[in-house]
């Protein structure tokens, strides 16, 4: 009845789907599941960065564990992982029991989303690549929109922990169609993996990662968050190193060299640390600040999804038009500018007020995904794509880790600065997005 070929994408668009889903589902419930389990709404951040930390610690590592033991048995455990971590992510009790079984998620999630990418690229021929990912890319989009939305009606109507329990039958389901229908793709002829670059890359990363998230705890240890990033950083000092000296490192270095690779990927860095916490506090303002409903605060994060499409129909030729630095400077300054005019936003605002200001956010945050993202590949020969596509992949799971951690650490701050307290009100939110817009 169905071909190999569209069953294939049928399977990577759903693996894809929950993946997606699942890390914009969470953002309209924290509030919710903050009171459940009976810790600040800023702490809750750790429940997002852990699983943005395990897809960027483990996307690098994907293909060398599907070309070992195959791509389809590696996709079909991945997806069994990241089902079997969303019931022990509903049946959590504690934030550290969510963390733990978040980042089991979130290794699944990075090999389902790096195999399922993989097993597009193999199955198709390469006149077909261009429609067969264009319709996967539609399907991750779909779920970009309704996640925030989706989010906030099972809150609403159910309870959080069905944010993570709709994985299980579409989890059952594509575990049984990949087991049917998918077939063999591995090359089983694997390069040396580099389990010591892997150690000092993930690790480094971890202790940053940790660290920055330790700055927003109610409690600062200032000498171990120090201690901490003096650490991380050395780890990854040493890891440079060791990528120079041998063939096949987990993260390939010297591809910095390469001046249009090195601007896109530190320019795509601190861009999302403006504005890749944005998703995390504007349903907390929300929510805490204005009195929204979950389900209406998840309903005004989909003008930004909406932006994003709409902004990758008309981004293209202003790039073409304006070259890439005039292009991008001129969008990094808007972005800002957006950033800062959420400060006017109250609980007066028309509804339709914030949802055009969130819309055109999303159009020119895509804009900016497009030029760096195309920068990126501007001047890098064709057999360094694989490896470009793991640093950028990982960059940007990172950054959106980050963002959330400096959100995160702006609140703390000026709730105990404004309030001397950690209650949060609409001006502390405000003070948080001057920042960010800076």
């Amino acid at each position: 009845m169905f071909n190999t070929k569209s069953m294939t994408q049928f399977i990577v668009s759903m693996a894809l789907f929950m993946d997606v889903l699942d890390s914009n589902i969470l953002n309209t419930a924290i509030p919710i599941m903050s009171h459940a389990f009976h810790v600040n709404p800023i702490d809750m951040k750790i429940a997002l960065i852990s699983y943005l930390l395990s897809l960027a610690i483990f996307i690098p590592m994907s293909g060398w564990v599907a070309d070992k033991y195959g791509t389809k048995n590696i996709f079909i455990t991945a997806m069994g992982v990241f089902t079997l971590s969303s019931i022990f992510c509903g049946m959590s009790h504690t934030l550290l029991e969510l963390v733990i079984a978040r980042c089991f998620q979130g290794i699944g999630g990075a090999f389902m989303i790096s195999l399922g990418r993989l097993i597009i690229a193999r199955t198709f021929a390469r006149h077909e690549l261009v429609n067969a990912m264009n319709a996967v890319v539609i399907v991750v989009s779909v779920a970009v929109m309704v996640g925030p939305f989706v989010g906030g009606v099972i809150v609403d109507h159910l309870s959080w922990q069905w944010i993570f329990w709709v994985n299980i039958p579409a989890g059952i389901f594509a575990i049984l169609f990949s087991s049917h229908y998918l077939k063999e793709t591995a090359e089983k002829n694997p390069k040396p993996f580099d389990f010591l670059g892997f150690i000092l890359f993930g690790g480094g990363l971890s202790l940053l990662s940790f660290s920055l998230s330790e700055m927003s705890a109610p409690q600062i240890d200032v000498h171990l968050i120090i201690a901490l990033m003096i650490v991380s950083f050395f780890m990854l000092i040493v890891y440079c190193f060791h990528a120079l000296r041998i063939q096949h490192p987990v993260i390939r270095v010297t591809l910095f060299k390469i001046r249009t690779f090195r601007v896109s990927v530190f320019g795509n860095l601190f861009a999302r640390l403006g504005f890749g916490g944005m998703p995390f506090l504007l349903p907390l303002m929300q929510q805490l600040g204005f009195g929204f409903s979950a389900q209406l605060s998840g309903l005004l994060l989909l003008p930004i999804a909406l932006g994003i499409i709409f902004s990758k129909l008309v981004a293209v030729h202003g790039l073409k038009r304006l070259g890439y630095r005039k292009f991008l400077l001129i969008n990094t300054f808007l972005v800002g500018l957006l950033v800062w005019t959420f400060q006017s936003i109250t609980s007066a605002t028309p509804i339709y007020g914030i949802a055009l200001l969130t819309f055109i956010l999303g159009v020119f945050i895509s804009a900016q995904f497009t030029g760096m993202s195309s920068l990126a590949f501007a001047d890098l020969d064709p057999k360094d794509l694989s490896a470009s596509t793991s640093i950028t992949s990982t960059t940007q799971m990172l950054a959106q880790s980050f963002g959330v951690a400096v959100g995160a650490i702006l609140l703390r701050f000026y709730s105990e600065k404004i309030n001397h307290s950690l209650k949060l009100t609409t001006a502390i939110f405000h003070h948080a997005f001057f920042i960010l817009g800076i």
